[in-house]
């Protein structure tokens, strides 16, 4: 499998292209904005993109979502509990951060995850992990190898709990259990770079401290 990173919109949020490269199978997390520049990726790489994974539904990780599924035909996946912010946007979220005019088209939600779900995708299953703290319904997808973390873990840091939906005590249950996944993967977080879940496991104050408690 091979992932492609696609930093989009003021906030360069990450959204990410994994793709068979043989059968040119695809899917994507999060796209977060600027629909063209993610589709001529697509395009100029001959994918077929099967699935559309959300983290959550903040507005930076969804503006392209509509355009994608819609250029695509992709399954739109999510957590149960974000469902209804997708398929009937609230903007109360972008109204509090004094962007009033920025519009969120609404998208068809195909599959509304829960945790231990297990998705059949190019490079191969993904379990859903629900990991709450930035948000009631924030999920990661690991597959032993892999882990696409959303806001939840950053290097060195974690996603903020301070907005509607977020909680810090949900957060630090989150990371105490990503810390306790066996075995190493490479994180692929929302924002920022990636890094590894052995490094996190050492640097990561955040964590650390969850675990702790």
């Amino acid at each position: 499998m091979e992932i492609e990173t696609i930093p989009v919109g003021w906030i360069r949020t990450n959204c990410y292209v994994a793709f068979d490269p043989d059968t040119r199978q695809a899917f994507i997390v999060d796209p977060g904005d600027t629909a063209a520049r993610i589709l001529a990726f697509v395009e100029k790489n001959k994918l077929h993109v099967s699935h559309i994974l959300l983290t959550h539904s903040h507005f930076d990780h969804i503006l392209a979502l509509a355009d994608v599924q819609a250029a695509t035909g992709a399954r739109v996946c999510v957590h149960e509990l974000e469902a209804g912010c997708i398929e009937a946007p609230d903007h109360a979220e972008t109204r509090s951060l004094r962007m009033p005019d920025l519009y969120i088209k609404p998208a068809k939600v195909d599959q509304k995850l829960h945790d231990g779900d297990v998705l059949a995708l190019p490079g191969g299953d993904f379990v859903v992990l629900h990991t709450p703290g930035h948000t009631r319904g924030s999920v990661c997808f690991d597959n032993g190898e892999v882990l696409f973390s959303g806001d939840t873990l950053f290097e060195s840091d974690c996603g903020r709990t301070d907005l509607p939906g977020g909680s810090v005590l949900d957060m630090q249950e989150s990371l105490r259990r990503l810390y306790h996944l066996s075995g190493d993967r490479v994180v692929y977080p929302g924002h920022d770079v990636s890094t590894t879940l052995a490094r996190e496991r050492i640097t990561n104050v955040d964590m650390l401290r969850a675990v702790q408690a």
